[in-house]
């Protein structure tokens, strides 16, 4: 415990920090070494019992909050159940007079049997690994500006709580409506995704919705009887073309058909085909005119090739604007940067995250508090080391002078 006889007990604090810099590489680099891919519960499982004994450094019962199962479809078009691990979260002093959230998650895109499994140091600034930037580091500064801001008296004016979900990279199905339950108890929303590479913070962001197409044909023998067969994958393909065209047709809007397939062999007609494509939009009015349109699609599509077409899925996240309340939040992380010599700005992204949803059920939330780095969601993901003590330090000032009232929502 260090010593507030002072008046620069933050600066002591940020000293602090940086001495923890070689423990803070290490945890980012052991826990991007465990694979924790959405499906892959029992890395999921490793990491989550080494996150409890770190979060454990704290007074607070560190839990596991069992998350439901979600529906998701299978390669036969059929509806399935997916088991998701439990999210781990972490409540400390609830009745004190201000509240922040702090949200991450544990996931990642690459599956066991992606071929980027390791870690490798790119130079000297840099380091490569699977989900070492996205969102590994993230927890790392979550967890060390909570430490460092524990450590000054003023912590008792805030109480705070760590939720550490485990579906995130699949638009948080299962977590959702747990996470934004919890939110409406708190005043500031603090989200640990990678900033952007430039060091900038995500402002704005785009809605989504993650959605399949499943066109039903008839089989048939493609020399004998290729009158009688009603082609599953010609159907579809007509439908995502169309689809597709969608984008641009409204601001900001877009679609994305990411994944196609069908069909069992050369000389039968199919009679399935699968398609899943995603919607990102700017406005809540665009949801309303996407279904409008691509039900407007399918309806004519299906008749036109006698074949019976459904969607599934629906909209995951809400377009996230920058409100006067979540503004205000900006500006006091970009005034803490400044005391630290970090150049805090901010930009619209199209991407998504836990973020928008906190701010759906009127959180303010800042939610690109992680580390710097890039190339995420692929096998050139990196790290920029420096960032972990700089982003740490950010959170742990910014909650310091929060909780001195230096700053208030």
């Amino acid at each position: 415990m260090l010593n507030f006889s002072d008046m620069n007990e933050h600066a002591d604090i940020l000293k602090w920090v940086e001495s923890q810099e070689q423990t803070m590489k290490a945890l980012a680099v052991e826990w991007a070494e465990i694979n924790s891919h959405t499906y892959n519960l029992s890395g999921l499982q490793t990491l989550s019992k080494k996150l409890k004994t770190a979060f454990s450094i704290f007074s607070g019962d560190v839990k596991f909050i069992d998350l439901p199962d979600y529906e998701r479809i299978n390669n036969h078009g059929e509806i399935i159940h997916q088991k998701i691990a439990p999210a781990l979260s972490l409540h400390i002093r609830p009745q004190a007079p201000k509240q922040a959230l702090l949200v991450i998650h544990m996931d990642t895109v690459y599956s066991p049997e992606n071929s980027f499994q390791e870690v490798k140091h790119l130079s000297d600034e840099k380091i490569g690994g699977p989900g070492i930037t996205d969102a590994k580091g993230g927890i790392v500064v979550m967890l060390k500006a909570l430490e460092a801001f524990e450590q000054s008296p003023l912590a008792q004016n805030v109480g705070w709580r760590v939720i550490i979900n485990t579906d995130e990279e699949i638009g948080s199905p299962s977590s959702t409506a747990f996470i934004q339950e919890a939110a409406k108890l708190f005043h500031i929303g603090l989200v640990f995704e990678p900033c952007l590479p430039n060091g900038d913070l995500v402002g704005a962001r785009k809605g989504s919705g993650n959605f399949t197409l499943i066109a039903h044909g008839t089989a048939a023998h493609a020399g004998r009887d290729h009158a009688q067969g009603r082609n599953a994958i010609l159907a579809l393909s007509e439908s995502i073309v169309k689809i597709s065209n969608l984008s641009y047709t409204r601001p900001g809007l877009t679609v994305n058909v990411g994944t196609v397939q069908g069909g069992s062999a050369f000389n039968v007609v199919p009679d399935l085909a699968i398609a899943q494509y995603n919607v990102r939009y700017a406005k809540e009015a665009d949801q309303k005119y996407i279904n409008e349109q691509i039900d407007d699609i399918i309806h004519k599509t299906a008749k036109e090739h006698d074949v019976r077409i459904e969607v599934q899925g629906k909209f995951q996240a809400p377009a996230k604007p920058l409100t006067k309340e979540t503004l205000s939040l900006f500006h006091h992380i970009q005034s803490c940067g400044k005391e630290i010599d970090l150049d805090i700005h901010w930009a619209d992204s199209g991407g998504v995250c836990d973020g928008n949803r906190l701010q759906a059920v009127g959180l303010p939330t800042v939610d690109t508090l992680g580390v710097q780095g890039g190339d995420i969601h692929s096998e050139n993901e990196y790290l920029i080391m420096s960032s972990l003590v700089k982003r740490t330090k950010l959170t742990a000032l910014a909650l310091l002078k929060w909780a001195n009232d230096d700053w208030n929502i």
